[in-house]
């Protein structure tokens, strides 16, 4: 598995900007409330992303090989900290779009403003964990591996 790139980051959370400001700017259009999402969404994701650094951490231990761990805790947490990041990229951006729709109005509901600002704030933290959690991840290469590698053979 590779770890997520930097433009599958990017690509996320602009599309989930531009797909939530369409989504606010639809329904307000057509007469129904505007989506907010809760305070507790962005301390549940902030909440996560501690989770994942903890269940990561092992796992660091183990790449460095001070520590020996289950190959299945281990590809497990590699698959949580994927969907973290992916997550929390997907999470931010939609934050930010309906965030920009928001302030872009004429009346701004400091309410939704600060809920918002809460959940982009809690996606960030998820976002970060899952990438360092999968930098974690990655164990060093074998000497078998250096070997093929300088020999210029694909294994």
């Amino acid at each position: 598995m590779t770890r997520t790139s930097a433009p599958t980051v990017v690509l996320a959370a602009l599309a989930a900007a531009a797909l939530a400001w369409l989504l606010e700017w639809m329904l307000v259009m057509g007469g129904r409330a505007a989506i907010v999402p809760s305070f507790a969404l962005g301390l549940a994701l902030a909440l996560l992303g501690a989770v994942l650094l903890v269940l990561a951490w092992p796992v660091r231990q183990a790449a460095q090989g001070k520590r020996r761990i289950d190959y299945r805790h281990a590809t497990t947490v590699l698959g949580f900290a994927k969907a973290s990041s992916i997550v929390g990229a997907l999470l931010a951006g939609a934050a930010l779009g309906a965030l920009g729709f928001f302030v872009s109005r004429a009346v701004v509901a400091e309410e939704a403003v600060l809920a918002l600002v809460v959940v982009a704030v809690g996606a960030a933290v998820q976002l970060t964990a899952g990438l360092v959690a999968e930098r974690w991840c990655v164990l060093p290469p074998d000497d078998e591996d250096d070997v093929a590698v300088r020999a210029g053979s694909a294994a």
